[in-house]
């Protein structure tokens, strides 16, 4: 007999004395038991929280036949541990119906009143029998309501540990000794490789990848040979022409559901954020450096310049001096266009955020680029409004839509697709290899002969300033396809 049924035997005195009095009720009782348990669930069915429960008569006739047995047990024992456990599950089903315990104290206290006027009518003496009535159904109400108690805690715990997994943000799976998922989090809908992982092989569960750039089975093998936790800190995956970053964690069990969990946290976007003030830091000292050479040069670009049309004039265009004048003069318009781009470079704009339309700010910048090149085919679809500054805009437009240009070598189609904070620009040049696409928005980086390399960088930088996003994706045209993401609302203002 477990200590809880023996302390409540001990509390309330029952002995021998009171089993032996309640099985010889027993016979007095069993006439009245169908009206006890008529009466009873009359009562119970009067109060309202009872029909969320009880959905009609066929289910109140199996709940009779269940009291039934239940009086029956009261009586005529034995009020052994296997009695308690019975007890016990009639709490815990409340708990699972959802059946406040307050339904038990009434329902005890009625039983034990209508117990107590059979008796009274049937015994000369019939104080011992409902002392005896008194001690069982307290014992009763005390199991029941002990296990209500407990099952509501573990339900409320169970719901509420439900509750954090199902919002966490990181995918965990927990894997068992079969290597077949067993559980796993919300969150493992950001990296699992598509579909319902539950029961799956967990190399089947996770992306190729993150399996490969991990060497994740290996440090599997080598966590649960070990029994120690493996930590992979940083862990680079290719997908969809860009990087994701995540931080693995390999940690061994004991239980028999579970063998291992493995952890899995993104960190793409804390590793773009790193990378984007580094970048700053380096850009700032770059603008620093280019603003200084930029002054330094252009005072004496201008003199050569001003030199170079005054001799210009004085020499026969059919001489040999002076078409070497005439290139050197071209070279320095060309250093003049770098020194101009080092000072954009080197002193970005200031955004000036309100409600533009994108489709006339493209068709501003195509009327005045594509006229040079009569023989590109532009394309030019969709309507949008964004908040954004409308110079920084035409600027990046102005640089992506002759970028283009010269990169289809003046004949081509050039495809200009808007939408509300969206503006994606397209050609069917030959394009830039995937492994130069983040270097293409460096500074001084460039595919052209002749270009300066700072178009891409002061254009991602005039981005930044409006909190908006230059970047390269995969298009359906052979070329480059850039997409500007701009603000759609109205910034927030910031307090």
């Amino acid at each position: 007999m477990s200590d809880a049924l023996t302390e409540l035997k001990t509390w309330v005195r029952y002995t021998a004395d009171d089993e032996a009095r309640l099985a010889a009720c027993a016979e007095l009782i069993e006439p009245h038991v169908p009206r006890i348990i008529d009466r009873f669930y009359e009562e119970i069915l009067r109060h309202p929280g009872s029909s969320s429960v009880i959905d009609g008569p066929d289910q109140v006739a199996r709940l009779k036949t269940s009291l039934r047995g239940w009086l029956n047990e009261v009586f005529r024992g034995p009020h052994d541990e296997a009695y308690a456990h019975r007890r016990r599950a009639i709490g815990h089903r409340h708990v699972q119906v959802g059946l406040p315990n307050r339904y038990m104290v009434m329902a005890m206290h009625l039983v034990e009143t209508e117990v107590g006027q059979v008796l009274r009518a049937s015994l000369e003496d019939p104080l011992p029998a409902l002392d005896s009535v008194q001690k069982v159904c307290c014992i009763d109400l005390a199991l029941m309501t002990g296990t209500f108690v407990e099952s509501r805690e573990q339900l409320q715990l169970d719901t509420l540990h439900s509750l954090l997994v199902e919002h966490l943000r990181v995918a965990v799976l927990l894997v068992g000794a079969d290597g077949n998922v067993r559980s796993a989090t919300r969150a493992s809908g950001l990296v699992i490789a598509g579909g319902d992982v539950m029961g799956r092989p967990w190399t089947e569960a996770l992306p190729t990848g993150l399996l490969e750039a991990s060497s994740l089975e290996r440090h599997v093998e080598r966590g649960l040979a070990h029994r120690r936790e493996v930590t992979l800190p940083r862990v680079d995956v290719s997908q969809d022409g860009g990087l994701r970053s995540f931080r693995v964690h390999v940690v061994p069990l004991e239980h028999e559901l579970a063998r291992f969990l493995i952890q899995i946290e993104e960190l793409t976007d804390a590793v773009e954020l790193e990378a984007r003030l580094r970048r700053s830091e380096a850009l700032a000292q770059l603008g620093t450096l280019s603003a200084a050479v930029a002054h330094e040069l252009r005072n004496p670009l201008a003199g050569i310049s001003g030199a170079l049309q005054v001799i210009t004039r004085t020499i026969d265009p059919d001489s040999a001096h002076y078409r070497i004048l005439v290139k050197v003069e071209s070279e320095v318009h060309r250093l003049n266009d770098l020194v101009t781009d080092l000072l954009a470079f080197a002193r970005p704009g200031t955004a000036t955020l309100q409600t533009v339309d994108l489709a006339q700010l493209v068709d501003e910048v195509v009327e005045l680029v594509v006229p040079a090149h009569p023989r590109v085919h532009v394309d030019v679809g969709g309507r949008g409004l964004a908040q954004a500054d409308p110079n920084l805009v035409r600027q990046i437009l102005h640089n992506l839509v002759r970028n283009a240009m010269d990169a289809m070598g003046g004949e081509g189609t050039l495809k200009i697709d808007i939408e509300p904070g969206r503006i994606v620009v397209q050609d069917s040049g030959p394009g830039i290899p995937k492994d130069r696409w983040v270097s293409s928005f460096e500074p001084f980086v460039t595919t052209k002969t002749r270009g300066t390399g700072l178009g891409l960088a002061i254009s991602a930088r005039s981005a930044d300033a409006m909190s908006a996003t230059l970047r390269l994706k995969e298009g359906p045209m052979s070329g480059a396809c850039f997409e500007l993401c701009l603000l759609d609302r109205p910034a927030p203002i910031s307090s």
